[in-house]
């Protein structure tokens, strides 16, 4: 009997090939998962992200492993290529290099329900910066290789792509001129207007390390706020 060209298993292993939902799907998951934090991480992309495509959003929900970090753990290392595309739901992440002489420099925080966590702006690069955990975390956690086949896909995936990486060079430039162009006191005022409540969660260190001034001078700094606003 003579076999069909193209044989329903056949047909099958091509779908499981090009599909990356169903790939996903019907691997093991890691971790605790269930209808409701399916239900959950779908909230979180019409209602954080803003995506209607129902299409993207079942594929996007099948791709997604919810994750929790323990404090101090690193998510991405200088060097290495970023491996998942990750997005905060809960705690601190902060973004680090080492100077010249060793020190780490801390380049970024990480703060706000639904910002990525990139180490660039292309994900196929070496990161030049390592990013870790500040506090318990929980992160999203999407396979760079099947976020970048859909953003190539998908318009509504590249256009939250497109919108994700001006936000995020907004953000850096916005980092970049306060740093260079305002005082001590200025760049402390700052960082309590864009980083509500982050100085009572963090050490003094990664924000003085990301402000550009010592420790010191940092403390020195939120003395005479308080006594500023104390006698005013």
């Amino acid at each position: 009997m003579k076999r069909p060209d193209t044989p329903w298993y056949n047909k099958y292993d091509m779908q499981l090939r090009d599909d990356p939902a169903r790939r996903m799907r019907d691997r093991p998951r890691k971790g605790h998962w269930n209808l409701e934090l399916e239900v959950q991480v779908e909230k979180f992309y019409t209602d954080v992200l803003g995506l209607t495509d129902e299409g993207l959003l079942k594929t996007l929900t099948a791709l997604t492993e919810v994750r929790a970090l323990k404090r101090r753990e690193v998510l991405v290392e200088t060097g290495a290529r970023q491996q998942e595309v990750v997005f905060v739901l809960e705690g601190v992440l902060r973004g680090y290099y080492l100077d010249m002489n060793g020190r780490e420099i801390t380049d970024c925080f990480v703060v706000q329900c639904g910002t990525p966590a990139m180490s660039s702006f292309t994900l196929d690069t070496p990161s030049p910066i390592s990013i870790e955990a500040l506090t318990d975390c929980r992160v999203l956690c999407i396979p760079t290789e099947e976020a970048m086949r859909l953003v190539g896909q998908n318009m509504e995936a590249m256009s939250l792509y497109n919108r994700l990486l001006q936000q995020s060079s907004q953000v850096h430039w916005e980092i970049k001129n306060m740093l260079c162009q305002h005082n001590a006191m200025e760049r402390y005022q700052w960082f309590l207007r864009a980083y509500p409540g982050l100085i009572e969660q963090i050490s003094n260190k990664y924000v003085a390390s990301f402000l550009g001034i010592t420790p010191v001078t940092l403390s020195r700094l939120r003395r005479a706020l308080r006594e500023g606003q104390d006698g005013a």
